[in-house]
């Protein structure tokens, strides 16, 4: 039987042939990872496919002067694109993947397994169709944010994503200045104005935010 926690991140598992989940039985393992811990390093061959069964992670670039620009996070339910891309395309990964929860549980399956079963699915066609779609956009809205939008939009952006339900993120200034790809003091000098404009608040570690609405600069 196919472990209950990846079925319920992924339902469409379970709704393979009799043979296919056998196989998947077999062959799927599931490991535990800390925050920080690097995934898959740029140039690393994807050995298979990994799902999210609990926590984050975040696939990021750097520049050439070893500046951060994350490119989406992947959730449970969801899957990555480029690790998608690898496995069917054979290629190097492009990017470099790192927990960033407390930890992560991961579900990994083999690339040949994953491509048996892709070609033999249907459900599992249609969830790789969602992820290229999906992802897509997410790294059009990178784009332009990195083209189009200046540093304090694309740090509003940033905690209204990030922000939990009551408004608290939960980032150092250096982590979310790894994660726009820009320098720390920037980073900084852009919270205290946003303080000095009563939207947020901040401590330690944590950022509260006052008015979310009007942190938002455009819809994600």
């Amino acid at each position: 039987m196919i472990n209950p926690q990846v079925i319920a991140a992924y339902p469409f598992l379970g709704k393979m042939s009799a043979g296919s989940r056998r196989l998947l039985e077999a062959q799927g393992k599931v490991r535990t990872l800390r925050r920080g811990t690097t995934v898959i390093r740029k140039g690393d061959r994807v050995g298979g496919m990994y799902f999210v069964i609990s926590g984050d992670l975040r696939v990021f670039i750097l520049s050439p002067g070893g500046e951060e620009a994350s490119l989406y996070r992947v959730g449970p339910g969801e899957s990555c694109l480029l690790a998608t891309s690898a496995v069917f395309s054979e290629m190097l990964y492009p990017a470099w993947v790192e927990v960033d929860s407390r930890e992560v549980k991961l579900y990994s399956i083999p690339a040949a397994i994953f491509r048996t079963l892709f070609s033999q699915e249907r459900v599992v066609q249609d969830f790789i169709v969602k992820v290229l779609s999906e992802r897509v956009f997410d790294l059009m809205s990178v784009v332009e944010e990195l083209s189009l939008q200046s540093i304090e939009d694309r740090l509003k952006n940033l905690l209204a994503r990030r922000a939990s339900p009551n408004g608290e993120v939960v980032m150092t200034h250096e982590k979310i200045a790894f994660a726009m790809g820009t320098a720390r003091e920037v980073v900084s000098r852009k919270l205290k104005q946003l303080t000095e404009a009563g939207l947020i608040e901040t401590t330690r570690g944590r950022i509260y935010l006052l008015k979310p609405a009007a942190l938002k600069t455009r819809k994600d």
